[in-house]
């Protein structure tokens, strides 16, 4: 995929704001190193058959993964603070799994917990 949104294919005074506001975020995401790395974005792009030849895309989608798992431990922190709230004695704040999983909820992630646990990998034996 070719995003064709360069200053030098168009002249300034013909692009729409939409298009303004598109380059100016290319270009500032020039120097933006992505706190996932893009390595990883382009790994899972293209295992879901997706195939990326601008590195600018690719970025981008970092951006916006990383911006979307912000979002939702943001949204898992307000859960924690708010089931925190009802107890009065213990101000420390721990986020449990649960405070995600609402969070996830809110977002259309449903979570599901598999069938079993295993307390030591099979075929360990603690009776030495």
């Amino acid at each position: 995929i070719y995003l064709g949104w360069t200053m030098a294919a168009s002249s300034a005074s013909a692009m729409t704001d939409d298009e303004k506001t598109a380059e100016e975020l290319l270009l500032a995401m020039g120097d933006y190193t992505p706190a996932i790395p893009e390595e990883v974005t382009a790994h899972f792009l293209a295992q879901s058959g997706f195939q990326a030849t601008d590195e600018r895309l690719v970025r981008l989608v970092s951006l916006a993964t990383h911006k979307f798992v912000a979002d939702l431990t943001n949204d898992a922190l307000q859960h924690c603070k708010n089931r925190q709230a009802a107890r009065k004695g213990d101000v420390r704040l721990v986020l449990t799994t649960e405070d995600l999983a609402q969070a996830c909820r809110e977002n259309g992630i449903s979570l599901r917990k598999p069938p079993y646990y295993a307390d030591t990998p099979a075929g360990s034996s603690d009776a030495g």
